[in-house]
């Protein structure tokens, strides 16, 4: 009772605080403000003045966005060992954010559409975020809406796109689809797809096949419903065409993780796969030594397709006709359960914020991979797409050359 008597008086008095103020102030008795609001200029004789002003005019003037490389202790995680982004790195992933990112969104969703919903924050991180008691990495976060945070920066590899999306890219479009997520709900509908699914705890061990075959678009996808709903916007969005259907291809099948396999019989059948003596009914995406102790022959852990198998589940048992029998033991087609996820994603993204996903993933995709003049995709003689960041023109020069040529064109204001 008394501390209810006390809080009732405390009320009481802000009240008449309160209605004094506003008895007593107008607008024009309001002081100047006690924060600093001049806006300082740039140092021009810094070094790092090139990639201020470029980040200036190219993010914080257009959309209010601040592109932090310099690594900021307060709005660092303590959490982990954490190291500022070299210059060099960061000028190169400032470049690719508006090459690969935001131009994308701006010529294809619209600039307005960039002034509501971008962060306000972008934090570069030199250094990966590891959690050593899971065994995992943070690759990016984002947080309320307003900021996003990429790690690993140092090692940004524009010669590699496909671990440039892995690790940066994919990362951008999953955490601003988070973003978007927390202005407009995703579907309830979506939550029960793969309802019961989910594995929270230890979604780190799943194997891409396996996590394919369940419906879910990566293994990180399975941990939760709502990084479900931004793994399939963010992978559909950087995936080339090959690779996606390549996925598909994989869910439609149950995969299995077996870690106990004889080292010796899977070399014997692996040897016979590669002489064109047998079918492969496994397809491991990593293949490893599982055992060595005891002086006991090593085993290996695999992944492969859930196949008719003799009564100790090791050799496969074919049909009449000497044919591998494929057993759909979970009841579940993984590549229609990613394609209705898609489906879903791709009219939510239109119904709220008139974007064409198929326009922004081919946007990107040439951006990405090399073009002729008609916008056709260019493959090199085995047949594999070709880097267009890093593909050397006739002149001598790439085309990271010359994005990163928008940067020291401001040098010239240091002289």
């Amino acid at each position: 009772m008394n501390r209810i008597f006390v809080n009732k008086l405390l009320i009481a008095a802000f009240t008449v605080f309160l209605a004094g103020s506003f008895a007593s102030c107008s607008e024009e008795d309001l002081d100047a403000t006690i924060f600093d609001t001049k806006e300082y200029p740039l140092d021009r004789t810094s070094i790092t003045f090139p990639l201020d002003t470029f980040v200036k005019k190219n993010f914080l003037e257009p959309y209010n966005l601040r592109y932090l490389y310099k690594m900021q202790d307060i709005g660092s995680d303590m959490n982990y060992n954490l190291v500022p982004c070299s210059y060099d790195q960061s000028v190169n992933l400032a470049v690719l954010c508006k090459y690969l990112w935001y131009d994308v969104y701006k010529d294809n969703v619209g600039e307005k559409f960039l002034k509501i919903y971008s962060p306000r924050i972008i934090h570069v991180i030199g250094s990966p975020a590891y959690n050593p008691s899971s065994g995992t990495e943070v690759l990016g976060t984002a947080e309320g809406g307003l900021k996003i945070t990429l790690y690993n920066a140092n090692n940004l590899y524009a010669d590699n796109i496909d671990y440039m999306n892995e690790y940066f890219f994919k990362t951008m479009h999953h955490e601003f689809s988070h973003i978007l997520n927390q202005n407009y709900n995703r579907p309830t509908e979506f939550d029960l797809i793969s309802n019961g699914k989910y594995n929270t705890v230890s979604w780190n061990d799943t194997p891409d096949s396996v996590a394919l075959g369940q419906g879910f678009i990566s293994p990180y996808a399975s941990s939760q419903a709502r990084e479900d709903w931004v793994e399939v916007i963010a992978n559909y969005i950087v995936k080339d065409t090959v690779t996606w259907k390549r996925a598909l291809s994989t869910a439609q099948y149950d995969w299995e993780l077996v870690t106990d396999v004889d080292a010796k019989h899977w070399t014997r059948c692996n040897a016979q796969v590669l002489a064109g003596l047998a079918n492969r009914d496994s397809v491991g995406y990593f293949v490893r030594v599982s055992s060595t102790s005891g002086g006991e022959d090593e085993t290996y852990a695999i992944q492969r397709k859930v196949i008719q198998r003799d009564a100790d589940n090791k050799y496969a048992v074919p049909d009449a006709e000497g044919n591998i029998v494929f057993v759909k033991s979970s009841g579940i087609d993984g590549r229609a359960v990613i394609q209705q996820k898609l489906d879903m994603v791709r009219e939510w993204l239109k119904t709220y914020f008139d974007y064409d996903l198929e326009k922004v993933r081919m946007a990107v995709q040439r951006r990405q991979w090399l073009t002729d003049a008609d916008g056709n995709f260019i493959f090199d003689n085995n047949g594999n797409f070709i880097n267009n960041l890093t593909y050397v023109r006739a002149d001598g020069t790439t085309l990271l050359d010359e994005l990163r040529a928008e940067v020291e064109k401001y040098k010239e204001l240091q002289k």
